[in-house]
């Protein structure tokens, strides 16, 4: 394995001894750049084979040789900051007392600073040797594989990772699933949008509104069930080049019917970078309709870190059909996300907002787009983000600094009316309210709690912790806190005590983001045409309130729409207490239609 990691020399080895420890030491020794350890899990006159270049193949023997590999391999990756992870999956094992023979595949995942991380993909064959209580390796040849070579290994023993993956590291890779995104056919003019978020893919099914989160049984065939989530599978995705087909499953008679659909070419795809206005840089893609008619969007994320597909691919699905209608679309990964580099945890409303504009930079730049008017658009928290991005190009008019935003569009934002204080205490109070487990007087507890935390995080950002006000509010908020921490029922509701919080780390969204932000006065003053849209049912975002601010406004500029029935992002649902994505299933009939209608309305 010629690429690889090690692991603790601490960790204790099975009785009797498990080959698949050796593989965990070696994923980990790469982890750490460790020579001595990887050389450490060879015999003393191992084979180390190369074969992936089979014209000219190489080896190395012996234990000394293989360790003076491994070091003068690491040495420049550990002058650099790189550090690597190293997943194996067994595909075949033969073993007696002695010896084990393995095949299998595995996935090198490379990351250095200020550069989109790299992945590489191995297959393997090795004998290994018992030694006391221990296995090492006897012979070790690589070759090289692809990524479905490994996605789509059969594993041995249901051992489908080794180490075993954590929750974070399930993430999909771009280079090969970004080929399935995109418009599918069916003979009867049914368009099928394929989306997808960094863990699983999504269709939306235009024609009935449907919309599923796929779950991958393979790299290319996916299930759905009856509901955006499901536990069961009543659809089948299997993708075959440019086909598309899909298999459904009658849920009483368990009759099959299926369906063909070929991928259209209905705008093209570029993937790009750029810097941001604070010299960074961001990877993103650029949607380029066949027909454009002079407008262009920045889609802006909602909270987390998320990428340039969104939250449950929301983003990429307002791309796709944005880019159909004519529109030029640039989507970025979050910094620190993808193929951006930065940290998202730490940056402001402000620092979120010189990404936006950026984008726009980007595309006013971009030759050959002839542009008129770029806009920003986004969910969710975008709203904040939007509103500071305009606040920025508000206050350099004169000098030019910052490009202009053309035009705006948010969805189920409350950054279009209320504080992020405000919003926080609404979401508390929906979701408590919504289990019909607590009393009044435990949610009147639990947000008189976290508005004593939001009082002491505003104190601290207005005079320090040296003032009267900070120390009186620490002390409101450790006295409301230790009172309510007695009732076991709402003690996680609870916000951190006053020790709990660390105004030095800027990666907690209440010290990165402006907390009592409110835009009202940005949205009051801007001149250039704004849609709000909002779902009747948001458990996020209070609609009637947020709305009767910005009716406040009389800003003409301002269309304000809300969609009766519709929860958050913009799908069907019932009431309040039922706006969780995973038991929806379809988008609101209303809610592409408003926005292509707007769209076209300046």
């Amino acid at each position: 394995m010629w690429f690889s990691c090690a692991c603790s020399a601490q960790q204790k080895l099975h009785t009797p001894p498990n080959p698949d420890v050796l593989y965990e030491n070696f994923a980990q020794g790469y982890r750490e750049l460790d020579a001595e350890r990887l050389a450490a899990l060879y015999t003393s006159e191992a084979v180390l084979m190369n074969l992936y270049e089979k014209t000219q193949p190489s080896s190395l023997q012996g234990r000394e040789a293989i360790r003076q590999y491994f070091a003068e391999f690491f040495q420049p990756f550990k002058s650099n900051n790189v550090r690597f992870t190293l997943r194996f999956k067994i595909i075949s094992r033969k073993e007696t007392n002695d010896m084990v023979w393995d095949n299998g595949v595995s996935r090198l995942d490379v990351y250095r600073p200020k550069a989109a991380p790299q992945t590489v993909f191995a297959k393997f064959s090795t004998v290994l040797v018992r030694e006391g209580t221990t296995w090492k390796l006897r012979t070790d040849a690589t070759a090289s594989a692809n990524f479905l070579e490994y996605e789509n290994a059969p594993v041995y023993a249901g051992k489908a990772s080794i180490p075993p993956l954590l929750p974070d590291e399930d993430v999909l890779f771009p280079e090969f699933y970004d080929t399935l995104l995109g418009d599918y056919l069916t003979d009867e003019n049914q368009i099928i949008v394929i989306g997808r978020s960094q863990r699983r893919l999504f269709a939306y099914f235009e024609n009935t509104h449907e919309f599923r989160g796929l779950q991958k049984v393979d790299a290319t065939t996916w299930t759905a069930g009856n509901t955006v989530i499901a536990d069961s599978s009543t659809m089948q995705f299997r993708f075959q080049g440019t086909d598309l087909e899909i298999t459904r499953t009658d849920g009483i008679n368990k009759q099959k019917s299926s369906v063909k659909a070929r991928k259209q070419d209905l705008y093209r795809t570029e993937k790009i970078t750029y810097p941001t206005l604070r010299g960074s840089l961001l990877g993103g893609t650029l949607f380029r309709p066949k027909k454009s008619n002079g407008k262009a969007l920045v889609l802006v994320h909602g909270s987390g870190g998320q990428d340039r597909n969104g939250y449950a691919s929301i983003i990429r699905l307002i791309a796709d059909i944005f880019a159909r209608e004519g529109l030029t679309v640039l989507t970025y990964d979050k910094q620190g996300v993808g193929s951006s580099i930065g940290n998202w945890e730490e940056e402001s409303f402000s620092d979120l907002a010189d990404d936006a504009l950026a984008g726009i930079a980007y595309l006013k730049n971009k030759q050959g787009l002839k542009l008129n008017r770029i806009g920003l658009a986004g969910s969710s928290q975008a709203g904040w983000v939007i509103a500071k991005a305009i606040e920025h190009t508000k206050k350099s008019e004169r000098d030019k600094r910052e490009p202009n935003v053309d035009f705006a569009l948010t969805i189920g934002a409350a950054g279009s009316g209320i504080s992020v204080i405000e919003q926080n205490l609404y979401n508390t109070k929906i979701q408590m309210e919504c289990t019909r487990t607590y009393r009044e007087s435990q949610i009147a507890g639990v947000l008189a709690q976290q508005r004593a935390f939001f009082n002491l995080i505003l104190a601290h950002a207005a005079a320090g912790s040296d003032s009267n006000d900070y120390r009186r509010k620490t002390e409101e908020l450790d006295r409301i806190t230790t009172k309510l921490a007695a009732d076991t029922a709402i003690r996680d509701w609870l916000f951190p005590t006053s020790s709990g919080i660390d105004f030095t780390r800027k990666n907690q969204w209440y010290t990165a983001l402006e907390i009592a932000f409110n835009p009202l006065e940005i949205w009051h003053s801007y001149k250039k045409p704004a849609l709000m849209l909002f779902g009747e049912y948001d458990d996020s975002t209070p609609t009637a309130f947020v709305q009767e601010q910005i009716a406040r406004l009389r800003n003409p500029n301002i269309q304000n729409i809300t969609l009766k029935g519709a929860q958050h992002l913009g799908l069907e649902t019932t009431s309040l207490c039922a706006g969780d994505l995973a038991g929806l299933r379809r988008f609101h009939p209303m809610f592409f239609a408003s926005l292509k209608s707007w769209l076209k309305s300046f």
